[in-house]
């Protein structure tokens, strides 16, 4: 992704607007539960001042979930509002540049997301070394934070039945409603029992 790649000396004051579509594969984003249905669509707005590269913009596209009550995939809207700051990396001739990192590394724990000690957006500023930004990383990591913890294909799912596993959405199965463990069936044991509850 040359686009996500931009070289530093392209970043002026006035900014360098990027945009561009990538597939998840392009992004990282390739483990079973990053499925996402076409093209994501990125725009971005890069500034240099005196500081770091502030780096904003939106990811947009389509994500496929697996609700955790039915287990069916639905489609959801993805809109992730991108926010990061690049920081120069100290040291950095002792490390390779992210771009020179193998793409298939560890991906959760090699990320070159190193947060910058002491500041108030820890998780949102990130270190670079080189003459080029790699974006990359950044938007995969704040897709997956996106991510719901929870997804729910609806808010009024009712789920798969925990007796035979059919999906209570499609129809009803004949299966006996399970009952749940009532405090009170341990007082009337005892009572029956005339023991003194």
């Amino acid at each position: 992704m040359d686009t996500l790649n931009p070289a530093i000396v392209d970043i002026a004051s006035e900014g360098l607007s990027l945009s561009c579509t990538a597939t998840g594969p392009q992004l990282g984003l390739d483990e079973p539960e990053e499925k996402f249905q076409g093209p994501l669509t990125v725009q971005l707005e890069l500034v240099h001042h005196e500081g770091p590269i502030t780096v904003t913009g939106t990811l947009e596209g389509t994500a496929i979930r697996q609700c955790v009550r039915c287990l069916t995939e639905y489609a959801e809207p993805l809109f992730v509002t991108l926010y990061a700051g690049y920081l120069p990396q100290p040291g950095a001739a002792s490390k390779p540049t992210p771009a020179e990192t193998p793409r298939r590394s560890p991906r959760r724990g090699a990320q070159p997301v190193e947060p910058v000690e002491e500041t108030e957006e820890a998780d949102e500023v990130y270190l670079y070394q080189g003459d080029h930004l790699d974006l990359v990383p950044m938007v995969r990591e704040q897709v997956i934070l996106a991510a719901p913890m929870q997804p729910l294909c609806r808010e009024e799912c009712l789920g798969l039945c925990p007796q035979c596993g059919q999906n209570l959405n499609e129809r009803r199965c004949g299966c006996p409603p399970e009952q749940g463990p009532s405090p009170f069936r341990v007082l009337r044991g005892r009572q029956s029992k005339g023991g003194n509850a």
